[in-house]
């Protein structure tokens, strides 16, 4: 019976290799699982069991993502090499702090930033390299919601003005904003006033809290500014 022909791939992403079974404990040392002081065999199985396969998942989707931030690549530049990538020590530094990051995550809208803030950076788009660490800590501790709170404060008129609510319903503060602006929030006020002390704290917002009186021109430092336009995808 003849071979069936090979068939091509159509994307780099396709083209990793999967690991087996074998790979379970080199994958547990990876994500620092080796160093946790554990008694017992029962243990160790239930985290075979439990967390292996959530990071083989995170770790096929993360290269995934890497292997688009290539493709992106070769589209914007041409004659890109990815080869090239390995001789930018910055990239390659950043990678890393964005794998670990990856692995520790599982929401999708994370890896997007992390995908984006590496396409900035190898096409010359990105911060200094100190930033860059500061910034990538920053996707690390933050929640989505932080994000959503930090787009507000830069796009604040604009995202009020778009919103269903009535023209004339007067905004008293920023808790009453945020509200409107961002409806996922609004059931959970609780969290506006520590998401919104981090943005402050941080350097990112001259905000410091939903009581403060609305607006605020500008709400967000430049520092935000940047760090949002490092985790957005560059324009082509």
């Amino acid at each position: 019976m003849p071979d069936e022909p090979l068939k091509p791939f159509p994307t780099r992403a396709e083209t990793y290799p999967e690991r087996d079974g074998k790979d379970i404990a080199q994958s547990l040392a990876q994500a620092g699982l080796a160093t946790i002081p554990i008694i017992g065999g029962p243990i160790n199985e239930l985290l075979l069991l439990v967390l292996t396969p959530s990071l083989e998942r995170r770790r096929n989707e993360w290269l995934k993502d890497l292997a688009d931030v290539v493709e992106e690549l070769q589209k914007r530049i041409k004659g890109f090499d990815p080869k090239n990538l390995s001789e930018n020590e910055s990239f390659v530094s950043a990678t890393i702090q964005a794998t670990r990051i990856a692995a520790s995550t599982h929401k999708n809208e994370k890896r997007e930033m992390l995908r984006n803030a590496l396409l900035n950076i190898a096409v010359g788009k990105g911060p200094n390299e100190e930033l860059q660490q500061i910034f990538l800590n920053a996707i690390d501790a933050f929640t989505c919601s932080h994000v959503k709170v930090l787009d507000f404060l830069w796009r604040q008129h604009t995202i009020i003005a778009e919103s269903s609510r009535d023209s004339r319903e007067p905004l008293s503060n920023y808790g009453h904003a945020i509200k409107i602006a961002i409806p996922d929030l609004a059931k959970e006020a609780s969290l506006v006033q520590p998401i919104m002390n981090d943005l402050n704290l941080r350097g990112f917002s001259v905000v410091s809290g939903p009581r403060d009186a609305y607006p605020r021109n500008p709400a967000i430092t430049n520092f935000g500014i940047e760090f949002l336009h490092f985790i957005k995808e560059p324009q082509k």
